[in-house]
């Protein structure tokens, strides 16, 4: 069965929220420069109702200009009933450095693949992601260092050539960054 989805209304809230913010924060600092990561953890993949526990693991990175975010990440996806992978061009929005912090809002757009134990079928997906997150900057010079920080969100699938799906997640951000003029 072909299953053509929706964008859930929660994805155009965030994306919505993510432009107010960004036209109606006050610019105390113009953060721009790189960030470089690996991300871990774990979430859920729902699917009709019934969610299993899995495992992600990945990369990207992001540059910065002005506070906006743009640049991508890939993921790998691993449980007892689940296995795949997919990737995202990321846009989002720095709301700024606050003592160390930089607290900011993503929307990933792109597409992946995921198995099932139950059913051969791979279902090739078109996939958003919206999430949040917050870095903790350790600086070991005057404008870089690495970076520790949380990032939740959820992936959804918003086109699938089989099943529809759903992670909602929580990973760690393990990176460095570098800002400049």
């Amino acid at each position: 069965m072909k299953n053509k989805g929706i964008v859930p209304v929660p994805a155009l809230l965030f994306v919505l929220l993510l432009f107010t913010t960004a036209t109606g924060q006050a610019q105390a600092e113009a953060l721009r420069g790189g960030l470089g990561y690996f991300l871990g953890g774990a979430g859920f993949v729902i699917e009709s109702g019934e969610g299993t526990v899995i495992a992600s693991t990945g990369g990207g990175g992001h540059s910065l200009s002005n506070n906006w975010i743009l640049g991508g990440e890939g993921h790998s996806v691993f449980g007892p009933d689940n296995a795949g992978g997919y990737g995202f061009l990321n846009v989002g929005y720095a709301i700024g450095s606050v003592r160390n912090f930089l607290v900011y809002g993503l929307l990933g757009v792109g597409g992946g693949a995921l198995t099932r134990e139950s059913d051969p079928t791979v279902s090739r997906c078109a996939l958003l992601n919206p999430a949040a997150g917050i870095d903790y900057l350790i600086y070991t010079s005057a404008s870089g260092g690495f970076l520790v920080g949380l990032r939740t969100g959820c992936v959804f699938t918003v086109y699938s050539d089989t099943w529809q799906w759903a992670q909602p997640y929580a990973r760690l951000v393990l990176g460095g960054f570098g800002f400049g003029e």
